[in-house]
């Protein structure tokens, strides 16, 4: 069974983190939720450390679905951030009927990725952390946040990012969207550069029970920046499912 942290919360929900990640990207989003229910932050295959064993998006979504199942939970939400919400979109169109509702965090339905990022990664992968990911990855900040979000990367398995990447780079659900049948959740910040608002528009546009939400002054890494409005907005989203 893959590695994960758990804590109260009002709905079964399991987190899914992005690219090069790990389970404590939600440390502080998961202590803002109160309830007798349980949220549990996975470590997805090789992360941060081990084995990497899936190549693709879809590869992660089957680990998912293996997770789950393994946790005993049943028809949890799913909420992932950039590839964990590729990775949570792709569970809830290949297994629709085990999603309980879905929360989607700064990602899209594409995820497109700069070459420079991923000549980057292949070449130098430590700088390209250092001067593209995290910078990328942020409106504002300072020693203290950077320290954290390191933290949160899985900086001992470093080939993880270029597979991580590509696997984003070969993603693609746009025409399977309005299969989303889910009760969905879009949150975004809104200085978000790494994946933009508009692709949390264009989800919105094309699921049809779903609501978007941006969190002001806010980047790409909203659960680091902003875990208390996050955290709001999941609770409040889960105690309406429950």
């Amino acid at each position: 069974m893959l590695g994960f942290i758990a804590h109260g919360s009002p709905h079964d929900l399991v987190f899914v983190h992005g690219a090069g990640g790990n389970s404590l990207l939600w440390r502080r989003t998961l202590q803002g939720l109160i309830g007798e229910a349980k949220a549990m932050a996975v470590d997805l295959p090789g992360h941060p450390s081990g084995e990497i064993t899936c190549k693709t998006v879809e590869d992660y979504s089957e680990a998912l679905h293996r997770f789950i199942g393994e946790s005993g939970l049943e028809r949890p939400a799913v909420c992932g951030h950039s590839m964990g919400g590729a990775t949570v979109l792709t569970f809830a169109l290949t297994h629709p009927n085990e999603v309980g509702g879905l929360i989607l965090v700064s990602t899209g339905a594409k995820l497109g990725v700069s070459p420079q990022l991923l000549d980057g990664l292949r070449d130098q992968p430590l700088r390209a952390i250092e001067n593209m990911i995290t910078p990328w990855s942020f409106n504002s900040i300072d020693l203290g946040l950077a320290r954290e979000s390191r933290a949160t990367l899985s900086v001992s398995n470093l080939p993880v990012f270029l597979n991580d990447y590509l696997a984003c780079q070969g993603f693609d659900v746009r025409a399977d969207l309005q299969r989303i049948t889910a009760r969905t959740l879009i949150v975004c910040g809104d200085k978000d550069r790494m994946t933009p608002p508009k692709w949390s528009h264009y989800l919105k546009a094309n699921i049809s029970d779903s609501e978007l939400l941006f969190v002001k002054d806010s980047g790409h890494m909203l659960p680091l920046e902003k875990p208390d409005a996050l955290a709001h907005a999941i609770q409040s989203f889960l105690k309406s499912l429950a």
